[in-house]
């Protein structure tokens, strides 16, 4: 595993963090997670709407059942749209800490953010809730840059903690529809300017691109499995969340054959190659992943052994 610092966590964390949204039986979970502490991961990302909250609750079950609260690390998000508002932050944060077991997450995540609301209204209840002990550090994602900025600069005039995490899309692959409504890519020129000139740290969801990087005939596959899965909620004339529909372009096909080219060179596979094009960034640069099974895990874990140079990075994303 390989690890990075964020300044108001006390621990090394893992460049890779574990997804929590497809695990809804304990007995599962649990050979993927302890798996996941045996090869050096220590982060679990989890959120209030996962799974209509049961998969906070395979969380603490399992937290309960190795008693290893102290020993990992928690991000956990809220305030989803519709109820992405203040109140429903300090709301959602109790249940979702009753849910996994605990009285703190080492970092909470604005699921989305709502410019109904002045960015200071969050601000504060942020800050409130760092000072009552229930997170350390906090984010925002799928925000602009601009209000994340916005958000920083008011905390600094006023003597509060910034935003120390931006938490939206950053694959190889840049999202040419998004997955979700609201969401947004941190793969543009301002966003990584920005991220580069104040070493803000990026956890980026989807860090995989949906399996866009892996051979055609499997992406295709999971582009029709995931399409055929949403068909009964997807409203007429939606995408789907598929690799195909949010990232197939002549852009994205390049970047997908220069990751092959490389991936020959470095005898590893290209899907590797996108998720260590994430890890890999001059800024502090971790990758949500969600595997299912153990074996999914462990063909994603190779990417930590890549090392790729600036050049390698901006040539990959055809910079």
């Amino acid at each position: 595993m390989k690890y990075d610092r964020i300044e108001g966590i006390d621990k090394d964390i893992s460049k890779l963090v574990m997804g929590c949204d497809n695990q809804d039986d304990i007995n599962e979970a649990s050979k993927l997670w302890d798996h996941w502490i045996e090869v050096g991961g220590n982060m679990f990302d989890t959120a209030f709407i996962y799974g209509g909250g049961n998969h906070e609750k395979v969380l603490g079950q399992w937290l309960k059942n190795n008693n290893n609260r102290q020993d990992v690390l928690i991000l956990g998000k809220g305030a989803h749209t519709p109820d992405c508002n203040p109140e429903a932050i300090s709301k959602q944060l109790t249940i979702s800490l009753e849910r996994m077991n605990t009285d703190y997450v080492d970092v909470y995540i604005m699921h989305r953010d709502n410019t109904d609301y002045p960015v200071e209204e969050f601000m504060d209840v942020l800050n409130q809730e760092k000072e009552k002990g229930r997170i350390k550090i906090f984010g925002g994602s799928n925000w602009t840059i601009e209000r994340f900025k916005e958000g920083n600069a008011w905390a600094q005039k006023n003597n509060k903690q910034e935003m120390s995490i931006l938490n939206n899309n950053l694959a190889l692959a840049k999202m040419i529809n998004p997955l979700w409504n609201g969401c947004l890519s941190s793969n543009v020129d301002e966003t990584l300017d920005y991220l580069n000139s104040t070493q803000k740290s990026h956890m980026s969801w989807s860090s995989q691109a949906r399996g866009y990087f892996l051979d055609d005939k499997i992406t295709n596959e999971i582009e029709k499995k995931i399409s055929e899965a949403e068909s009964s909620w997807r409203k007429p004339g939606e995408n789907s969340s598929g690799p195909i529909s949010c990232y197939d372009s002549a852009d994205n096909r390049e970047r997908k054959k220069r990751a092959i080219e490389l991936a020959e060179k470095k005898g590893c596979s290209a899907h590797n190659i996108a998720a260590s094009w994430t890890i890999n960034q001059s800024f502090p640069s971790f990758a949500l992943i969600g595997p299912r099974t153990v074996k999914e895990l462990d063909t994603t874990l190779p990417c930590l052994d890549i090392e790729l140079t600036s050049e390698e990075i901006n040539w990959l994303n055809l910079s």
